[in-house]
């Protein structure tokens, strides 16, 4: 780690322009029961909230970007941080007695009241757990608690993952399902209404769409723009590619790019939309290869590639003017590397293990 402490020349033109732009605030979870503020003019940890309930599992991202919603897994918690004041609001719990649930990815309404998810339970019997089958379920952010339940679908895919893989339509009338065919439901009874099956006409054997947990403070409203695999059914040649998809008119676009790679960490784009980066993997276990990558949006194209030193384990982000990239998670350090030479510039101790994703507001 000694590389990594304190560089001392930080990128001179890099790092200054960033600080004479509005300070950004980071938002990221950690142990114990905290989420801590860094600003991105200073690079130093602001502020920390405290929370009550538990470890922060998961943050995301008010509609009206005025609120963080936290949420933690001990007793399926909820807790509410008012962004202007940096203070917790309120907290509440969705447990009930010996039942205990399990949230698989969740989204926001458009007015921010209502929460809409994918779970199942797990109750504590005299000689066993049962655990239930997996569930609709609204969730009532005004009251703090569950308001309807609907048994899911047995045909199709349960989980979402953290925060993603659902989003809500502008008018709150549709939610948006994004696993190997594009699944749509009535937010009112859940009922499928319609599906996008990827794998035909555009691209056979197209697989999940991947999406960020909808906390992009630059995503263009009503539009998801995120990354797709397709695996030709003849000779089983695997492509890396852009998939937009508009939630008001229901209509998608694929852009293929190359052939895929193991892994990426999901799309990041710069406030003008230019731009983008992403985290590629090449390999898994000690052979695998870090890459940055950088795309031009209009042409849909790789532009710069970067091989860095990965940890074994974390997550990728952005800063809020498109100008630094990070690296942070499963540990105390914030990687921070210059977006336009890809070069490490700073290393930041945040003096607590990180335990959910970021988010990243502009001033």
């Amino acid at each position: 780690m000694q590389r990594r402490s304190f560089l001392g020349t930080m990128a001179a033109a890099g790092i200054a322009s960033a600080q004479s732009a509005k300070p950004g605030l980071l938002f990221v979870g950690g142990w114990q029961k905290k989420v801590i503020v860094i600003d991105e003019v200073t690079k130093k940890v602001a502020t920390e909230i405290d929370l009550k309930l538990d470890v922060p599992r998961s943050i995301s991202l008010s509609e009206d970007h005025k609120k963080l919603i936290v949420h933690s897994m001990m007793d399926c918690g909820m807790e509410i941080i008012d962004i202007a004041t940096r203070k917790l609001e309120r907290s509440f719990k969705l447990d009930a007695g010996s039942k205990k649930y399990r949230l698989s990815g969740f989204a926001t309404s458009p007015d921010d009241k209502k929460l809409y998810t994918m779970l199942y339970s797990v109750e504590k019997k005299i000689d066993r757990f049962e655990v239930s089958k997996p569930q609709w379920a609204t969730i009532d952010m005004v009251e703090g608690k569950f308001e309807k339940f609907v048994d899911f679908p047995k045909d199709q895919p349960v989980r979402a993952g953290r925060g993603g893989g659902l989003r809500v339509s502008p008018d709150g009338k549709f939610l948006y399902m994004f696993r190997e065919n594009v699944y749509i439901y009535s937010t009112d009874d859940f009922k499928e209404i319609d599906k996008i099956e990827l794998s035909k006409p555009m691209f056979p054997g197209a697989e999940r769409v991947m999406i960020g947990p909808g906390d992009d403070p630059h995503e263009e409203r009503g539009t998801v723009f995120g990354f797709f695999n397709s695996t030709d059914p003849i000779v089983h040649k695997t492509t890396f590619g852009f998939a937009k998809f508009d939630l008001n008119q229901r209509t998608f676009e694929f852009t293929p790019v190359g052939p895929s790679t193991t892994g990426t960490l999901g799309l990041r784009l710069t406030p003008d939309r230019k731009t983008g980066y992403t985290v590629a993997f090449n390999g898994m276990g000690p052979n695998r290869r870090c890459e940055f990558w950088s795309f031009d949006i209009a042409s849909k194209q790789v532009v710069r590639k970067q091989e860095f030193d990965g940890r074994s384990r974390f997550e990728f982000n952005m800063s809020s003017d498109g100008k630094l990239l990070y690296i942070y998670g499963a540990g105390n350090t914030v990687e921070m590397y210059d977006a336009a030479t890809m070069k490490l510039v700073r290393d930041l101790d945040v003096n607590l293990d990180m335990t959910s994703n970021m988010v990243v507001l502009p001033g």
